[in-house]
């Protein structure tokens, strides 16, 4: 088969694993087990490129690893280099491990606040569904006086033997 990545996951809806290839759309395969659903994905890939081979449509560009040296060159003006290279003076670090512990907070922090977004997302949602819960019984039940009425018992007048 083609070079492309494949994903393998457990779905609890269908009870099974689902075998995809990131990027292509609409392209997956079902399993009960991971080797099921690697086999079908294979077999429904190949038809897949096949058809678009014969309608002379191009190929899916497949994702690659890519490889990270762990080195960049940055460019900043000249004002923040001189504060940031006299704060690691003054810590008694590099400018690179300051460079890196201050990029590490602020990317530590950012992935809380998204977190924490999140989960302001859900609680807003459950809460909009017991509002909406409590409007229906609301809606539901019955007024006092009218349930009064409806159980008033008439007792004729007289005597019962």
């Amino acid at each position: 088969m083609y070079k492309y990545p494949i994903s393998i996951k457990w779905s609890d809806e269908d009870d099974g694993y689902i075998a995809i290839i990131p990027g292509i759309r609409g392209l997956s395969a079902f399993g009960k087990s991971q080797q099921e659903a690697l086999s079908e994905l294979n077999i429904a890939a190949k038809a897949y490129f096949q058809s678009l081979k014969k309608s002379g449509r191009p190929m899916p560009v497949a994702e690659k690893t890519t490889s990270y040296s762990g080195q960049l060159r940055l460019r900043m003006p000249k004002s923040l280099h001189a504060n940031l290279s006299q704060a690691a003076e003054s810590e008694g670090v590099s400018l690179n491990t300051l460079i890196i512990t201050l990029l590490s907070r602020r990317h530590a922090e950012q992935e809380f606040l998204n977190r924490i977004q999140l989960l302001e997302k859900i609680f807003q949602s459950i809460n909009s569904k017991i509002v909406s819960s409590a409007h229906n019984i609301d809606q539901s039940l019955v007024p006092l006086e009218k349930l009064k009425s409806a159980t008033q018992v008439y007792i004729p007048s007289g005597r019962i033997h």
